[in-house]
């Protein structure tokens, strides 16, 4: 497969996914329950959505226990209106989540998906360097 061509949403399997980011510089692996989690400082799960025509990257932000909900919610607010490519929200674990999707519908190349997954991964890290005010993440 050549980094350049073009793939469908059809065309990617969790097969093809692994093969996309293996020869790159990030470390990637499968977790217990088979998802991909590809990391460069920060991890994020890869994966398809339920009608293909998107990738979606998830990072979970851990944050220390005795952070109340307001306190996560001020966070993710904060992340929402500074950084504007990343989306955040507390999810109904009380988990901060950042999430980031790539269309691949019409199609989308490995070295796309790749260079989308490097900037979703430093845009996170960034968020929490920029918005972490209260010192809440671990």
């Amino acid at each position: 497969m050549s980094i350049n061509e073009v793939l469908r949403p059809s065309d990617l399997t969790a097969e093809l996914l692994d093969a996309i980011f293996e020869p790159t510089d990030l470390e990637v692996r499968r977790d217990n329950d088979g998802d991909l989690v590809v990391t460069r400082g920060v991890s994020c799960y890869v994966m398809q959505t339920a009608e293909n025509e998107r990738l979606m990257l998830m990072t979970f932000v851990g944050v220390k226990e005795e952070i109340d909900r307001a306190a996560k919610l001020e966070f993710v607010n904060r992340v929402n209106n500074d950084i504007s490519t990343v989306r955040a929200h507390v999810n109904e674990r009380e988990s901060i989540v950042f999430d980031y999707h790539i269309p691949i519908r019409g199609g989308i190349s490995a070295e796309a998906i790749v260079e989308a997954t490097r900037f979703f991964l430093l845009a996170s890290a960034h968020a929490i360097d920029r918005c972490d005010q209260d010192d809440i993440v671990r």
